[in-house]
């Protein structure tokens, strides 16, 4: 069985971040369904008066 140490330095090694392997579309499409949803919020809040 390996120790925690070993998996640390292996993904060291490695030097990928996974934030970096989708790039930046997801973060944008996360803020725009974060505002559509606090429009959606506000909308049913104000009875889509």
């Amino acid at each position: 069985m390996s120790m925690p140490e070993e998996l640390h330095d292996d993904l060291e090694k490695e030097g990928v971040h996974e934030s970096e392997y989708y790039g930046i579309l997801p973060g944008i499409g996360g803020v725009i369904i974060g505002f559509l949803l606090i429009a959606i919020m506000f909308a049913l809040a104000d009875g889509f008066a």
